[in-house]
């Protein structure tokens, strides 16, 4: 193997960009650590850790398998500083021109049905989605964070995506609680950056999260929020005596907001006061039937539409790309990007084997989840610097990845067995001098 690593080819490649990874582990769990990339890059479907060492890691190293057990639960993985290279990688793709846009934190939390008992953590959780039609799944829960940049690919700027770090909840633990240790954890590789916005659900906008929020004078919120949100009016002056108010009056979402047909909905719009915040916050609320009061959606922001628009003022087709675009519905159209992660757990579930872990201990699947979520995130930020890629899904570059890596394999096992051979010497001076170790093109 150690061929390989003084060669041009995507192998180097892979060790030179998960190298930060690697050194901050031991030689030994490093090469194993690194071994476990490039499993995860070239194998379609990654069933358990037995499987990979059976069919790609066995192949390649004399290193056992309870090696490989022992570094995923035993050695003391730096997941934390993992996620730091993650997003320090992620924010030097940030060009001159996309500086003073905002970075993006999105939040949220998936489900993974186990079946089994014997796993850590293993409990009975209620599923809103009801994937399975029932409304209660067992099995565990994660929470997820990623980070999304303004990266310039060909003439356009896009908001790439990419995971950060994963904690599996466990039994005596708070999702507040691992999602501010996440948000702070991440901030402290951000707080040079002029603006963080963090995205979340319903869920998350309480608690530790918004001490949390508070805590960074550049990380501001945008996220859905519980429609009995209690509401305030901004206090008015009344030129009497005594302590003036703190608040206005109570407004209510169906008398005190002045809705207005964006599209196929009514929306409405207004700074207000509430208690989740000591300052004010910019409420957006949706529906698309104004009789239907469960129809109803509201929205908080920390940053108003004008500030946004300020931002976005070069690339307002970054938020809404439409002849409807409305200016002062800006914090609605960036939370549209909390779908991005979405669409990353759909992405890591189906084709990159997310929950085929068959660890039974918390600290090893949490290693092994974050391993595959290091592997998809070069297979998005990867192609950035190979044009040939950079407008292919993480799955096509994944599958280009996976037939260079085994073409760096095939070659270097079969120089090595015409150099164990001295009959064969004068045909490998031959393929040396031959293209058939080029890098792959």
């Amino acid at each position: 193997m150690e061929r390989l690593y003084h060669r041009n080819g995507i192998i180097s490649r892979a060790k030179k960009y998960f190298w930060p990874y690697i050194e901050l582990l031991t030689r030994p769990s490093g090469h194993k650590l690194f071994m476990l990339l490039l499993a995860a890059l070239s194998m379609q479907m990654v069933t358990s850790v037995q499987h990979i060492w059976k069919w790609f890691l066995r192949g390649m190293s004399k290193v056992s398998l309870n090696a490989y057990y022992y570094l995923l639960t035993y050695t003391e993985m730096p997941i934390e500083k993992f996620a730091a290279v993650t997003v320090r990688k992620a924010v030097g793709l940030i060009g001159e021109t996309e500086a003073k846009l905002p970075v993006l934190l999105l939040l949220d939390d998936t489900l993974q049905a186990k079946f089994g008992t014997h796993f850590e953590c293993h409990s009975t959780m209620h599923d809103h989605a009801r994937h399975n039609g029932s409304e209660y799944l067992k099995g565990h829960c994660f929470v997820a964070l990623t980070i999304c940049v303004p990266v310039a690919i060909g003439n356009t700027v896009k908001y790439l995506n990419v995971p950060v770090r994963f904690r599996m909840r466990g039994t005596d633990e708070n999702k507040l609680t691992i999602a501010s240790e996440m948000i702070a954890e991440a901030m402290a590789a951000l707080k040079d950056m002029p603006m963080v916005v963090l995205l979340c659900d319903s869920w998350y906008p309480k608690g530790e999260v918004l001490k949390t929020v508070e805590a960074y004078e550049n990380l501001e919120l945008v996220a859905n929020a519980r429609i009995d949100t209690a509401m305030f009016d901004l206090p008015e002056r009344t030129g009497k005596r005594g302590r003036p108010p703190t608040k206005g009056k109570k407004l209510g979402i169906y008398d005190d907001f002045c809705y207005t047909l964006v599209g196929d909905y009514y929306t409405a719009a207004r700074t207000v006061l509430t208690n989740l915040f000591k300052r004010t916050v910019y409420v957006t609320v949706t529906t698309p039937n104004l009789d239907n009061h469960g129809s109803y959606r509201l929205f908080i922001s920390t940053v108003s539409a004008d500030t946004l628009n300020a931002l976005f003022a070069d690339h307002e087709n970054l938020l809404h790309d439409g002849d409807d675009r409305q200016p002062w519905l800006f914090p609605l159209y960036l939370y549209s990007f909390r779908w991005n992660i979405e669409v990353m757990f759909y992405e890591l579930k189906t084709f990159w084997s997310f929950g085929n872990y068959r660890l039974r201990s918390k600290i090893g699947v949490e290693s092994l989840i974050n391993i595959i979520s290091l592997s998809y995130t070069c297979s998005k930020l990867l192609p950035l610097a190979d044009s040939s890629l950079a407008d292919a899904s993480p799955q096509a570059t994944k599958y280009a990845l996976a037939d260079a890596i085994r073409r760096d394999l095939f070659f270097a096992d079969f120089l090595t067995k015409l150099e164990n051979d001295v009959i064969f010497f004068p045909l490998l001076e031959i393929l040396r001098d031959s293209d058939l170790f080029k890098p792959p093109v």
